[in-house]
């Protein structure tokens, strides 16, 4: 077995969680669990960025609704390379006294009514094959670096070990539809060289 291969297999990337926290208040795709949408954590504090001035702003409605509700937080998802697992969990699933205030406060500042029971999502878990995992810790990782995710336990791992782990990176993880694209990165480069060859 060559060098490389063996120091492949010893790199472990030890099991860390995250939270959805993104930036504008709004939900957040992980493209690599085919249909995760994760609800961000929601705040009044949250500026967007103003489209014609470039500048940070907090929109008003957002502060004057939000600010009427206790800080929500956001789901959590917990991954564990080296079992190729991911468990997925809203705060708000256990905490009942949260949820009543949340509810309680929606009662009072909004003609929406959300019944006698709030209750946040149910915990989810599933397991990955190698090549989406190791996609899945690179964008969570990414999503950590561009402010949409906070670590909220265990450390996230550098990506030079991230790319060390089993499996290749696939090209669209997120895709739902048949194309005749390569399934994983390392073979994007040879398919856009044949597709030129061949005038397409």
């Amino acid at each position: 077995m060559p060098v490389a291969e063996k120091e492949k297999k010893k790199v472990v990337v030890r099991q860390f969680e995250v939270e959805a926290d993104t930036r504008n208040n709004g939900d957040l795709l992980i493209q690599s669990i085919p249909g995760c949408r994760l609800r961000g954590a929601l705040s009044a504090s949250k500026s967007i960025i103003d489209s014609k001035t470039g500048e940070p702003k907090i929109p008003q409605d957002a502060a004057r609704h939000l600010g009427q509700l206790p800080p929500i937080p956001g789901m959590r998802l917990l991954v564990t390379p080296a079992e190729c697992s991911y468990r997925i969990t809203d705060p708000l699933f256990d905490d009942e006294d949260l949820c009543e205030r949340i509810r309680l406060s929606m009662e009072r500042t909004s003609p929406f009514r959300v019944g006698n029971k709030l209750r946040g999502v149910p915990p989810q878990k599933g397991f990955l094959d190698v090549h989406r995992m190791k996609t899945l810790v690179r964008e969570l990782i990414w999503n950590v670096e561009s402010g949409d995710m906070k670590v909220t336990r265990g450390m996230a791992p550098e990506l030079q070990e991230v790319e060390q782990l089993p499996g290749e990176f696939l090209l669209n993880p997120g895709s739902q539809v048949h194309n005749s694209q390569p399934t994983y990165e390392k073979d994007w480069d040879e398919w856009v060289a044949a597709l030129t060859r061949s005038g397409g």
